[in-house]
């Protein structure tokens, strides 16, 4: 094997703690580990290039110190991967981690399997990792590492776990493993509730070198562009991250798979995390990944947050009976009034309605627009916004290519026969388009063909099992023509729609589905569902579930601006995974014209 040309320093001592810590900086720290199995039959030559590799790389492109890092190798007596040195590095890594920590771990040398202790796997093995002197002190089980590494950490730290070696796949026993699949789309898994382990709060990101039932390859000096032998999957991580530092964990993974397929390797990496993984957001944090293209914090507003509803019900009073009229859509505007009290806390001054049972508040076409400009114009960040629909869906054809199917997507208002219907492109201008980041909006469309109503850039689709979500982002010839790019609109902006753009929305007639007055399937189904607590994946799968148990086959949808963060609860919504400032009274809505300044009661 082909080692560094002299052993690394005697790694640090743990850092002390100091007696106060509330004034301590967020600190960084890792772990590499690369066993060549020196003198031994199973001997390797590459892990101990990888684990230089790896460490050259976090100090150059990622900020960290050479007293930030611990290394492990065992071309040196003061520093073998020993399983009692790897647990104390671990340890090291570990104790004391508070929130805004980075901490680091990879791994480069064998990996292998041995009899599940504890019942928590399918295939009946716990993995493993291969310490020096496996053969006297044992190997290191995923349930070992996960307890040491991962167990412990509080909320708001980030651990990033690297590991080149064989059967790595679910190494940490993280609760949400991502699979790519043709055309973009990405399935995202969560292992059944009798398999998980209890969560850990902290930010955990796994990348492996194979599935569980693969080995990883070795790279001969020279075959990759490397000097050195080394790892394939750890050859392949530098590759990629080299060349693009601030790369998000979908372009890592992607990119790293398709280094490996390019050279004739067959393994597979993987990717895993503790919660929802966000896979445009950067795999490493930290200074290169600024430079790179991390946007700066929002500006600071320069009022107190500001919270604005609109509810909207039309029942086409206007039309005759039977030829086009509905009887539930005003009273939806009335239920969802009291959810946005009862569950979102918000308060009758900051609550406007149109609805075309009051001449006051008829939701004709101007008053519509006019409504959405009131909602969302002068937005700054840690407002909050929520629109409401209920009434007709329609569909026309595309005005400039950007559908699909080759319609526009439209909301009806009640003098549609005299002004015409709101396409989406129209409503994507009027509603997303200008938000700054940091602000909120939940949209809430209980109307046909509304699946995609704002041409929100992705979208989630379950399984049939309910165990997966499939995630899919717009193609960019299909992003809203005229905007600059696909990452033109960085609010939180999350909307939930009756049914799928091909399908049609019902009505609940008085009495049905617990409804004491005649309603729209959907709203009735989000009444009964939404809490303050439920994250948007189990509303979604509760809102499909109630509507299928009743009978109806409309398919509610979600989608959102950023990628949707689907464990984060849908009331506190934020496309980071935490709660947006904001959430306390505003001012009360401006004047509309020819509506009501605030809801009644």
């Amino acid at each position: 094997a082909t080692a560094a040309a002299s052993p690394p320093p005697e790694p640090p001592p743990p850092a002390e703690r100091p007696s106060g810590l509330e004034g301590r900086r967020a600190r960084r720290r890792a772990v590499s580990v690369g066993v060549n199995y020196l003198g031994l039959g199973c001997q390797l030559s590459g892990c101990i290039d990888d684990s230089e590799t790896m460490v050259a790389l976090l100090r150059r492109d990622f900020g960290y110190e050479l007293s930030d890092v611990r290394q492990l190798r065992d071309d040196s007596p003061r520093a073998m991967p020993t399983r009692r040195n790897i647990l104390a590095a671990l340890q090291w890594l570990a104790t004391g981690a508070r929130e805004g920590d980075e901490l680091f771990f990879h791994y480069s040398g064998h990996g292998s399997q041995q009899a599940d202790a504890d019942g928590d796997e399918l295939d009946g093995r716990d993995e493993t990792i291969v310490p020096c002197d496996y053969q006297t002190g044992g190997m290191l089980s995923d349930d070992e590492l996960r307890r040491v590494l991962v167990a412990g950490l509080p909320r708001g730290v980030r651990l990033t776990v690297v590991l080149d070696c064989c059967h790595s796949g679910t190494a940490l026993d993280l609760a949400y493993r991502v699979a790519l699949r043709e055309g973009g789309l990405v399935d995202i898994r969560k292992r059944l509730p009798h398999q998980l382990p209890r969560p850990s709060p902290a930010e955990v990101v796994l990348i492996s070198g194979c599935r569980d039932d693969q080995t990883s390859a070795d790279i001969g000096a020279g075959a990759a562009g490397n000097a050195q032998p080394a790892g394939a999957m750890t050859t392949a991580f530098q590759a990629v991250i080299s060349r693009r530092p601030g790369a998000s964990h979908h372009a890592l993974i992607s990119e790293m798979r398709a280094f490996l397929r390019a050279r004739g390797f067959a393994q597979v990496p993987q990717l895993s995390s503790e919660h929802f993984l966000d896979l445009t957001a950067p795999f490493l944090p930290g200074p290169a990944a600024v430079a790179a293209g991390a946007a700066p914090a929002p500006a600071q507003p320069l009022r107190p947050p500001v919270r604005k509803a609109l509810t909207v019900g039309i029942n086409y009073l206007c039309l005759p009976p039977g030829q086009g009229r509905l009887s539930g859509c005003v009273n939806d505007s009335d239920t969802v009034i009291s959810v946005l009290k009862r569950t979102f806390g918000f308060q009758d001054a900051q609550i406007c309605r149109l609805r075309d049972d009051d001449p006051r508040a008829l939701p004709t076409r101007a008053n519509l627009l006019a409504a959405f400009r009131w909602l969302t114009e002068g937005a700054a960040p840690g407002d909050e916004m929520f629109l409401h629909y209920s009434g007709h869906g329609g569909q026309q054809r595309d005005a400039d290519g950007d559908e699909a199917g080759g319609q526009d997507d439209t909301l009806i208002p009640c003098d549609f026969q005299a002004a015409g219907q709101i396409a989406d492109d129209e409503l994507r201008a009027r509603l997303v388009e200008g938000l700054p980041r940091g602000c909120r909006l939940w949209v809430v469309l209980d109307c046909c063909h509304s699946g995609t109503a704002l041409d929100l850039r992705f979208k989630v689709q379950p399984s049939p099992d309910g165990r997966s979500m499939q995630c899919k982002k717009r193609s960019r010839r299909r992003l809203h023509g005229g905007m600059k790019g696909p990452d033109a609109v960085k609010a939180d902006i999350i909307m939930i729609s009756g049914c799928k753009d091909s399908q049609t929305s019902a009505d609940v007639q008085a009495g049905s589905m617990g409804a004491s007055k005649a309603a729209g399937a959907m709203t009735t189904a989000f009444h009964h569902t939404i809490s303050p607590s439920i994250s948007c994946e189990d509303l979604l799968l509760s809102l499909r579930r109630f509507l299928r148990q009743n009978g109806y086959s409309q398919v509610p949808q979600m989608s959102s601006e950023q990628f949707l963060q689907l464990d984060c609860s849908f009331v506190a919504y934020s496309a980071q995974g935490g709660t947006a400032s904001g959430g306390g009274p505003g001012a009360g809505p401006g004047p509309l014209p020819g509506a009501p300044a605030a809801a009644a009661a």
